[in-house]
């Protein structure tokens, strides 16, 4: 981002953790890269990749359409893509082959086990993964998102005989479609890491024989500016029922305050959400923006009065783990408001670095953003507290420290 002050490359120390040392030679496994939203994925790897790690990347999905973040280009991981609907090819032939040939009781195994849960097609992934992970001598596998890149990352670390480990964030937990598939998609990572104490809390109920480790997700610390006290108010978010636009909606056409409203993301609720905008009579408050680069949500910050996220759990069970959106903008010196869920109060002190709503509640966020825009000084205060709670932990040194430890730890085992 433009105004971000990158901090030198953090020093790796193991303190109270594994003695090994972690592997200097990691092959990640996604679904999608890049994508827009998950820049959290970029900065880490750049994290990574300033301590020596040398990355590589197989995707299951080629890239969105459209634009990037100008971060991408500072990775330097050669990435790969997967086929997504992968044939007997012989070039796949000869990649088993290979893998069979040193291992042929996983092989047989994942095989079977492939054919009977009709995962056919990500067996022949984690075959292809597995040969490379050989071939270019990566010591150890991480997926990103506990979904159908862990069954890959899985299955070629029994295919090549090295470990694996899995960041797992919130719907790849939560929602419905994903909750019952997670003990079979983590079966034997050596650690899973996660954004939140409230998810490792989750994670080790649900899954008690595995090692869970709380890892955040890391970013470059902006310069601290003064929000500006007659600015919109900033929501950055994918258009999802998760996120709670609608109560924002449903909240500004409340507040005493004709404060216009920013909205940055798409999504699939976004024709819904527009339409409820003219139903309330906002169309004049209220700019749909789309998703948009890095830099222009940084010029989005740079403009706003404060940033909303009026998180809720949403009826499959999707929510939140910890919201990137929260930590940029506190990061920045923003006064922050969301909703008292999940693990957001690990984040957020009510009336000291931000402030909490019940979620689903209008007309309690409505009284809470008149109260702050009737009160710049405490909202400034607010914004000056959450960006020291956030260098003191969210800081790009503490995130990947965080990080080579996990994978210190898987390496052992």
């Amino acid at each position: 981002m433009t105004a971000a002050i990158l901090e030198p490359p953090p020093v790796f120390a193991v303190r109270g953790a594994a003695a090994t040392a972690p592997p200097t030679r990691v092959l990640y496994v996604l679904k999608r890269y890049p994508r827009l939203s998950e820049t959290f994925v970029v900065r880490e790897l750049i994290g990574l990749e300033a301590n020596g790690v040398s990355v590589g990347i197989d995707a299951l999905l080629e890239p969105e359409a459209g634009t990037h973040h100008a971060e991408v280009d500072q990775v330097r991981a050669v990435v790969r893509y997967l086929p997504r609907r992968p044939s007997w090819t012989a070039s796949i032939v000869a990649a088993h082959l290979r893998v069979a040939v040193r291992r042929p009781l996983p092989w047989l195994q994942c095989a079977v086990r492939a054919r009977r849960s009709g995962t056919w097609r990500r067996f022949v992934a984690a075959g292809l993964t597995a040969d490379r992970v050989r071939r270019e001598r990566f010591q150890h596998v991480h997926a990103h998102f506990a979904t159908g890149a862990a069954e890959v990352a899985r299955d070629a670390a029994a295919l090549s005989g090295v470990t694996y480990s899995v960041t797992a964030h919130a719907k790849d937990i939560f929602h419905a479609d994903n909750a019952a598939a997670l003990p079979a998609r983590l079966r034997g990572a050596a650690v899973v890491a996660t954004v939140s104490h409230y998810n490792v809390r989750h994670l080790q109920r649900l899954l008690p024989d595995s090692t869970v480790r709380y890892v955040p997700n890391g970013l470059p610390l902006p310069t601290p500016e003064a929000a500006e006290a007659d600015g919109p108010i900033l929501c950055v978010a994918r258009l999802v029922p998760k996120k709670g636009v609608d109560v924002l909606l449903r909240a500004a056409a409340l507040m005493t305050h004709d404060r216009s409203v920013e909205i940055v993301g798409d999504g699939p609720c976004r024709t819904d959400l527009e339409t409820l905008a003219a139903e309330l009579g906002l169309v004049d408050r209220v700019r749909f923006h789309g998703a948009l680069t890095s830099d222009s949500v940084d010029q989005a910050y740079r403009r706003c009065a404060l940033v909303v996220l009026p998180c809720r759990i949403d009826a499959q069970g999707d929510r939140d783990g910890m919201p990137t959106v929260l930590i940029e903008a506190m990061a920045r010196g923003l006064p922050v408001v969301s909703s008292d869920i999940v693990g957001i109060g690990e984040l957020i002190t009510p009336g000291r670095t931000g402030m909490l709503v019940p979620p689903d509640e209008p007309g309690d966020l409505a009284r809470v953003l008149d109260g702050l825009l009737d009160d710049p000084l405490t909202a400034q205060l607010l914004g000056d507290r959450g960006r020291h709670r956030v260098v003191a932990e969210f800081a790009p040194a503490h995130a990947t420290a965080a990080l080579l430890r996990a994978f210190a730890e898987a390496v052992e085992r």
